[in-house]
């Protein structure tokens, strides 16, 4: 819809319309191809596909550029502009680069996206300005997905994300990581009668790795914690091994690239020390990780998956304290927090990732 209203109307000699996505990867991954499609309508186009940009006999052009490259974006006055997914961007790519572009030229924008807490997104859908005009549509609505998939969807999101991303709504939790947790509800003892495995991060201050067992239910509870100070991978792995030995081992994923203190990778050192190493072949995002903790923590139907015993402090109290940064991810400021979060959130969504649902749009 975005891209066609970008090609709407009559184009005049040396417009400039440009999509701007949060990332240059993104849009040449996801826009790309619909630009295509489109080109193919017109017979008096060409495609650049190196540039991602399709340019006319008059000189106008229409452009896929990314926010992350925001130096590449300044010089050009502009036509006509699509921002995309513009709760992602930094907020200064509109305020201080593209706006002044669209201000000589009198020229019309486009913002799209899905609400991320009430960030310069919200600023704008809220705008009071009469020349400016807000639309808000909701998944569970717009008849593009099957009932049965949103209602599957509850249990695979907790409360606060099924709301944002299918309902459209702008939430808020405060500015807390674990914004489900809650100590009165998640912490408890339980019996170790499941299946146990560990999270860990790899840091010279400080070392941590969790315990974790999880039950034919897929409940996950906390059982126990390691964390030392001017440690090491070698070190650390021995006292997993007099815990726990022999288990599945969900570390950072760039442990596989390097060590803290050996010249053999983290990954290696866990798996001579008798551990198997599950992690993924690209680091997870921040927002990934923290989703899928929350999720496990309570999702959308109000279910409890995850616990955490008492006597794990470090855990508690990263739940308890660590901050999203500015860009919702975590706040990594204090070094005396957030490594047994990054420890427990690397194991929670390597097992419980957040399901995405696919989606095709044809033209």
């Amino acid at each position: 819809m975005a891209l066609m209203w970008l090609m709407d109307g009559e184009i005049h000699p040396g417009e400039r319309r440009w999509f701007i996505a949060p990332t240059y990867r993104q849009g040449k991954m996801i826009v790309l191809p619909l630009l295509r499609d489109i080109a193919r309508k017109f017979n008096d186009v060409k495609l650049k596909e190196s540039e991602l940009t399709i340019a006319f006999n008059n000189n106008a052009e229409v452009s896929i550029k990314g926010a992350d490259n925001e130096d590449s974006l300044r010089g050009a006055g502009l036509s006509r502009v699509v921002m995309d997914e513009y709760a992602y961007m930094k907020p200064h790519v509109w305020e201080e680069i593209v706006y002044p572009m669209l201000a000589t030229t009198q020229a019309p924008a486009l913002f799209i996206g899905t609400p991320d807490g009430y960030n310069q997104f919200y600023d704008v859908w809220s705008n009071a300005d009469p020349e400016w005009k807000s639309w808000q549509f909701k998944t569970v609505d717009g008849g593009h997905v099957p009932r049965e998939e949103i209602e599957r969807a509850k249990s695979t999101m907790d409360a606060r994300l099924f709301r944002q991303e299918f309902e459209a709504t702008f939430e808020t939790s405060g500015n807390r990581a674990a914004y489900n947790f809650d100590r009165d509800i998640h912490v408890t003892t339980k019996e170790d009668s499941g299946k146990k495995y560990w999270g860990i991060d790899f840091n010279v201050d400080y070392m941590t790795a969790v315990l974790m067992c999880e039950y034919t239910d897929s409940s996950v509870h906390v059982l126990d914690e390691i964390r030392l100070s001017n440690s090491n991978t070698m070190e650390i792995s021995a006292r997993m091994a007099k815990i726990a030995p022999n288990l599945r081992v969900y570390p950072d994923p760039a442990g596989k690239a390097r060590s803290t203190q050996s010249s053999r990778s983290d990954h290696t050192l866990l798996r001579d020390a008798g551990f198997t190493v599950l992690a993924r072949k690209a680091h997870p995002s921040h927002r990934d990780r923290l989703n899928s903790l929350n999720r496990k923590l309570m999702d959308a139907n109000d279910k409890i998956g995850l616990s955490i015993d008492p006597s794990c402090k470090y855990v508690i109290k990263d739940l308890e304290q660590v901050q999203r940064d500015k860009s919702g991810g975590i706040d990594k400021s204090n070094i005396e927090l957030t490594h047994a979060l990054d420890a427990l959130s690397y194991a929670i969504e390597y097992r419980f990732p957040i399901r995405q649902i696919a989606k095709s749009v044809k033209w």
